[in-house]
């Protein structure tokens, strides 16, 4: 009896292992995903954002005030940022990071059975 009361703590063991092995691999792919699709974005963004630029310079015949423009831009949507919406992002990101490391978990228990 002792022996398999043994048994079973040290499977129980191994199960909370590989139980966060798992949740630390999926945190892991989200944050690597997000990041690759963040620089993506950001080298798009900044591609558009010169483009812009160096199109309103034509309209006021200064690439200073062309750039300007669009570093004011910038600016405005910082500041808005800043004072509206960065509390609620910063929430959102922790909520989709509980729920990455906890879908490992959801998973096991859908498959196990209980036995009574």
């Amino acid at each position: 009896m002792i022996d398999l009361v043994k048994k079973y703590v040290e499977n129980r063991i191994q199960l909370v292992k590989f139980n966060f092995i798992g949740a630390i691999a999926n945190v892991a792919a989200t944050l690597v995903s997000s990041f690759l699709l963040l620089v993506m974005g950001m080298l798009i963004l900044l591609m558009f954002s010169i483009s812009l630029a160096f199109w309103l310079s034509t309209f006021f015949e200064s690439e200073v005030i062309g750039f300007a423009l669009v570093g004011l831009f910038y600016l405005i949507v910082l500041v808005v940022y800043a004072m509206l919406a960065k509390d609620h992002v910063e929430l959102k990101i922790k909520d989709e990071i509980v729920q990455a490391a906890l879908a490992d978990d959801d998973e096991f228990n859908e498959s196990v059975e209980y036995e009574e």
